[in-house]
């Protein structure tokens, strides 16, 4: 029974990955559309996100231009991956 609880979990951690990683694109270029920018690297942040909750945690949590001046080191090392002319 507890191999068929964890299988479930596992299953169902697996099937909202997507789901973050939408929701972590659309949250981005939600940010952009209001602060202005360019939103081509928002779908490499949702991709950098699906398998990384802290990273996910991060990007939905950041609301205005000083969010993101506060994110911490790695959440801005992501973003600069994914939008590499930004200065973050």
């Amino acid at each position: 029974m507890k191999k068929l609880i964890v299988a479930v979990i596992a299953g169902a951690a697996f099937a909202a990955a997507p789901a973050f990683a939408n929701e972590v694109a659309d949250q981005c270029e939600a940010y952009v559309a209001e602060n202005g920018g360019d939103a081509s690297g928002c779908s490499c942040l949702g991709e950098a996100a699906e398998s990384d909750a802290s990273l996910t945690d991060a990007i939905m949590a950041i609301a205005s231009p000083a969010d993101l001046e506060a994110a911490d080191d790695a959440t801005k090392e992501a973003i600069r991956a994914c939008f590499p002319d930004a200065a973050v």
